[in-house]
């Protein structure tokens, strides 16, 4: 019979496939007078952002919300006609990950327009009429994943592999990954042989740029700071191929379970686990707050501009194979069986 964790995975492909379909379904299942929430995804395509959204519906629904949700698979235009679609049908607050932090601009001046509430999920938007944000700090996740590598690797060549330069993160996670590495840069301790964006954290490209960075190098590289684990899983693919894996530090973010297991496996060294239930919760019951005219409590600001923006910034934790089970699993994030199923009994958690 398959695990809960295995229908989710196969529900979330379905919404690959039939988006307006799957997503229209879920709108329906609130009372039409509830108070009505729209959220808008950039994409699907990541697992994390599958749990994201179902836990930000569940906690909605506990509140008497219904969410209408809208996944833009990376296009900006969508996105927008998605954000105008929602506002039009009476949403009183409006959840965006939005695809491009300066094009998205358009949706948080569409919001104001209407006197929507605008909350900005996991990527923040360049402006300051946004009323909240939520989200882990990036800069910590660069840290975590460039300090991690550095510390058993602190010397030798490093590629790293960025996110995509449209969004805001992937931009604050090389700095922060710059600024640990930096001086063993300059003490000549670390050569950074290679340094690129995904478009899109698309993992093919992060597997071509890993394959050149192999063949310039003669395969002579001890780390990869790949800045999620989909840029790590292309990154991978191409040491593997090269007979590498597990030869080389890899970092990675979003505990997904192909990372987890490749972790688990030997290939991954480490990715970052933010603790998206926490999140999805807490934007949910800020979403539906506002939307009622109530005041919700956070616990810093963050600037944009000359303005401070409410908002809630989690810690993201290290994830090795020495605490799977003290993480991830603990948290229900990732589960047991499946894991245990794709690897030998002796490389399961301990």
């Amino acid at each position: 019979m398959p695990t809960l964790h295995q229908i989710r995975r196969v529900c979330a492909v379905l919404v690959l496939a039939f988006p307006g379909l799957f997503l229209n379904g879920q709108q329906k299942a609130s009372p039409s007078n509830s108070v009505k929430i729209g959220f808008l995804m950039d994409s699907l395509k990541v697992e994390r952002w599958q749990t994201d959204l179902d836990r930000f519906q569940k906690r909605a629904a506990e509140l008497g919300a219904n969410v209408l949700a809208e996944t833009a698979e990376g296009d900006d235009e969508l996105q927008l006609r998605q954000a105008q679609k929602l506002l039009d049908s009476g949403v009183k607050a409006l959840v965006l990950v939005p695809h491009d932090a300066d094009k998205a601009v358009r949706i948080v001046s569409a919001a104001k327009a209407k006197q929507v509430p605008l909350l900005c999920y996991e990527r923040l938007v360049r402006d300051a009429d946004v009323t909240f944000f939520i989200g882990v700090d990036a800069s910590a996740v660069g840290y975590l994943q460039a300090y991690f590598l550095s510390q058993r690797a602190p010397k030798g060549n490093y590629v790293l592999i960025g996110g995509s330069p449209s969004d805001i993160n992937a931009k604050i996670l090389h700095e922060a990954q710059m600024a640990v590495l930096k001086p063993m840069v300059d003490r000549g301790d670390i050569k950074i042989v290679s340094d690129t964006w995904t478009k899109d954290w698309d993992p093919s490209e992060a597997y071509a740029h890993m394959s050149a960075a192999i063949d310039s190098t003669a395969g002579n590289i001890v780390a990869v700071v790949a800045s999620n684990d989909g840029t790590a899983g292309g990154a991978i693919q191409a040491l593997e191929e090269h007979k590498l894996a597990g030869k080389v530090f890899v970092s990675g973010q979003d505990a997904d379970l192909a990372a987890i297991i490749r972790i688990l496996d030997g290939t991954q060294t480490m990715t970052v686990y933010k603790p998206l239930g926490s999140q999805a919760k807490q934007a949910a019951e800020a979403a539906v707050a506002w939307a009622k005219g109530e005041t919700f409590k956070t616990t810093t600001d963050i600037s944009i501009g000359n303005k401070t923006i409410p908002a809630i910034l989690l810690s993201p934790v290290a994830v090795t194979k020495d605490n799977v089970k003290q993480t991830v699993i603990k948290d229900g994030f990732q589960n047991l069986e499946t894991i245990q199923k794709s690897l030998p009994k002796e490389k399961w958690p301990k």
